[in-house]
């Protein structure tokens, strides 16, 4: 619940990084949907409480 509530601060990037991301087309393949940096999160944190063989 608490990657959740955090992730939109994330994921709605401020008026000055828009802009730099038309500036500059590259920049943008950095942002991604809520959806995409949730799923993210919780794969990082599945991943890492699995024990390792």
């Amino acid at each position: 619940m608490l990657t959740a509530g955090a992730l939109p601060a994330y994921s709605t990037p401020p008026p000055s990084l828009q802009a730099a991301y038309q500036a500059e087309p590259d920049l943008a393949r950095f942002h991604l949907e809520l959806k995409d940096y949730l799923e993210l999160a919780l794969t990082a944190t599945l991943l890492g409480a699995l024990p390792r063989s």
